[in-house]
């Protein structure tokens, strides 16, 4: 099987960036059966604007995820950009693997963007 893997364009954090397997990554959306959009429509869950712009420009800034049990779990942000990359057939993403709340807090900082919230 080819790799198909969904880089960041703007890694500030260079020491905690890995590509990840998808099949490794999971979050609560994971568990959502269906058409996930339909799913996120009815729960006013804001995407659109971000999946065009990935769709156009590719992923900003690496998701954030933990390991917990063998696996990366979402941490503070990046859910939307997980699903993205599944819907459209990536099967690895770029991530910050981090072990402390204060590096969360720090990178979510560094690259918060209001317009996608």
């Amino acid at each position: 099987m080819t790799k198909k893997i969904l880089e960041a364009k703007e890694i500030t954090h260079p020491d905690l960036y890995q590509i990840l397997d998808l099949n490794e990554v999971t979050f609560k959306w994971d568990k959502v059966q269906g058409d996930w959009r339909k799913f996120a429509d009815s729960q006013g869950i804001n995407y659109k604007k971000l999946f065009d712009n990935m769709a156009e420009n590719g992923m900003k800034h690496p998701v954030m995820v933990r390991k917990i049990n063998e696996l990366y779990r979402k941490w503070q942000a990046g859910g939307r950009r997980i699903i993205w990359a599944k819907l459209n057939g990536y099967t690895h993403i770029g991530a910050y693997v981090l072990t402390t709340q204060e590096q969360v807090d720090e990178i979510y900082a560094a690259q918060y963007d209001e317009s996608y919230k």
